[in-house]
């Protein structure tokens, strides 16, 4: 008995299709850059005549109608009852007359769908649809010719695989790439499909990050990581945030200074640590020397490229060097001037001129608090020296709830009810060992969770800077 695939087209560019009797789940098909949807279900009952070495019955429903098609593993498709007359070519789009204006979506557009023209024999794509040969005659040559630009939304004349093209509206070029996650991502692999993600699904939600990562960023961009407590993990944060960004906007484009006191962990932790003279206080006496004058090629003595592409700075190395507030300008300007982003990881005290400097010049704040009491308060005073010291920050600002072995879910709710009253927004970091351990952060090292954690935490950081890009 032949196989039987129930295909619901469900709007101009999508559809799903149920196998009968298959303890599969239904599958959903999305038009693509450039396949239509009638190709992509073509090439998706065609793909399963081929596995099952046999023809394939379609019941193919739209809002108009309901045809019962035969598709064979050479892709030759047969009607075998239709349900109105077949037209010969494609068809304007009826417009139904039935259906209320909606209000301009705020989504991907969709356009309605038209029938379905069937042949008996495939077709190339835009292939000229030529005479039948007469016996004795001799064809005319063809001349090659360019056809002329059409709309993104209008019927193509050509024909694909024996189907009409319906019309599709263009697509995200990110959200129409095949997915590579989650059942779809399996059916592909398995199928040779491409199916793409789900709207709403979770790898689509990270390809956005990804894409919203690369939006254009202020003159002098600067994140700040701080809270005044120590140990809740500031430094890892840093980093793994500018790796991420790193990986995304590209080598070169992101740099992680620290301007913690004497004695933190900065240079521990980072993936290629620094060797001596590689420091803001060898950094800072170079530039005297040079008059400010700092070439690419100087500039990277002092700095170390990390795996991803971003390059980091360690903090002074003796007391008798600590950052002013001065000094921290002077850094931070130069950085500017050769980095698109920098990320500057704080110290534990929010009087220090470096503290005070990397908050007033902020164009974003994250604050990571793990679920202890002691914490969440210092994250309270975090944010009320920040209001204090730079008030707009505070719209820019994003608390990090890291979890940890030792959460008190308790603490979860008095902890953001107080941050929500101040309308901060607050996301949440899952527990991971490599940042718990003291070990050097490396992407690769981090888990799946959350290295998309800090996908999306970048996203969100770079959203809260789009405003300042006018």
């Amino acid at each position: 008995m032949a196989p039987t695939v129930e295909i619901e087209a469900t709007s101009a560019t999508t559809a799903r299709a149920t196998l009968t009797g298959a303890d599969v789940p239904p599958m959903d098909l999305t038009a693509t850059e450039d396949k239509a949807l009638a190709a992509v279900v073509h090439e998706f009952v065609r793909t399963l005549a081929v596995k099952q070495q046999s023809a394939v019955e379609v019941v193919y429903r739209t809002g108009k109608d309901t045809r019962f098609l035969t598709v064979g593993p050479d892709g030759t498709l047969t009607e075998n009852a239709p349900s109105t007359p077949i037209p010969v070519t494609p068809t304007e789009p009826e417009q139904d007359a039935a259906e209320p204006a909606s209000a301009a979506p705020t989504g991907p557009v969709t356009v309605a769908t038209e029938p379905i023209t069937y042949e008996t024999i495939p077709q190339p794509v835009a292939a000229p649809v030529q005479a039948p040969a007469q016996p004795g005659h001799k064809p005319a040559p063809t001349r090659k010719h360019t056809p002329p630009a059409k709309a993104v939304t209008e019927p193509l004349s050509g024909r694909i695989g024996a189907l009409s093209a319906l019309s599709a509206p263009r697509v995200n070029p990110v959200g129409s790439e095949p997915a590579r996650h989650g059942a779809r991502g399996r059916l592909n692999a398995l199928l040779g499909l491409t199916l793409a993600p789900k709207p709403h699904s979770r790898e689509m939600r990270l390809r956005d990050a990804q894409t919203a990562i690369g939006h254009p960023l202020p003159d002098g961009a600067l994140i700040t990581v701080a809270n005044v407590k120590g140990g809740v993990g500031k430094t890892p944060m840093a980093i793994g945030v500018a790796e991420t960004l790193a990986t995304y906007r590209g080598p070169a484009t992101t740099a992680c200074l620290d301007l913690g006191e004497i004695g933190g962990s900065f240079a521990d932790r980072i993936a290629v640590p620094p060797t001596a003279g590689q420091d803001t206080a060898s950094l800072l006496a170079e530039l005297t020397d040079t008059a400010h004058q700092v070439r690419p090629s100087m500039l990277t003595r002092y700095l170390t490229r990390q795996p991803c592409g971003s390059y980091a700075l360690a903090g002074p190395a003796t007391a008798a060097t600590s950052l002013s507030y001065d000094d921290a300008t002077t850094v931070g300007e130069i950085l500017g001037r050769h980095y698109d982003l920098l990320l500057a990881d704080t110290g534990n005290s929010s009087h220090a001129d470096s503290w005070r400097w990397a908050i007033s010049s902020a164009h974003a704040v994250l604050v990571p608090v793990p679920l202890r009491r002691d914490s969440a308060v210092a994250a309270q005073r975090t944010l009320a020296a920040i209001s204090i010291a730079a008030p707009d920050v505070l719209t820019r600002t994003v608390v990090v709830i890291t979890d940890g072995p030792g959460d008190a879910p308790m603490v979860e709710t008095d902890a953001v009810d107080a941050f929500s009253a101040l309308g901060v927004p607050v996301c949440r970091m899952p527990f991971d060992p490599l940042f718990a351990s003291g070990e050097r952060i490396t992407l690769s090292g981090l888990r799946r969770d959350t290295r998309e954690a800090l996908t999306v935490l970048a996203a969100t950081i770079v959203d809260l800077m789009a405003g300042a890009v006018d």
